[in-house]
């Protein structure tokens, strides 16, 4: 029993981390969310203007999406397992290993986020670089 508040502190991160990264990568990328210094994927290239900042959102947002749904399925995982081992008396660490994996695959798709984010930040850049080389504005 001296195992359950980690199993439930498992539990409760996927749920917070998984909300989190998709409601902040969703309004970012509906224009709620302006650029900023405190919420939102933050790299050098999403910061350097509002297009960029927007254009990294719109695109983190489908893996930003994954990353709320494996976190779902984890804390389900989780609440079913801390259950079925109450029951049965097996020790409550066992619990942990399927929330523990869908917390490896949270995390990576949240870097995966990062990364399509920094890539549209940086096309975008290379556009309106483009753009303002050709004459266009």
């Amino acid at each position: 029993m001296e195992a359950l508040p980690g199993v439930l502190a498992v539990i409760v991160s996927l749920l917070v981390c998984g909300v989190a990264v998709y409601k902040s990568t969703e309004s970012a990328a509906g224009g709620v969310l302006e650029r900023n210094t405190g919420t939102g994927i933050r790299t050098r290239a999403t910061q350097v203007s509002d297009e960029a900042w927007h254009a990294a959102h719109e695109a983190a947002l489908p893996a930003a999406k994954k990353a709320l749904q494996v976190g779902y399925v984890g804390a389900g995982l989780g609440v079913l397992g801390l259950v079925a081992l109450l029951v049965t008396g097996l020790p409550i660490l066992l619990g942990m290993i399927a929330p523990g994996i869908c917390q490896l695959v949270q995390l990576g798709y949240v870097g995966y986020a990062t990364s399509l984010a920094n890539r549209a930040a940086r096309a975008d850049r290379t556009a309106a670089r483009v753009s303002r080389t050709i004459g266009h504005n």
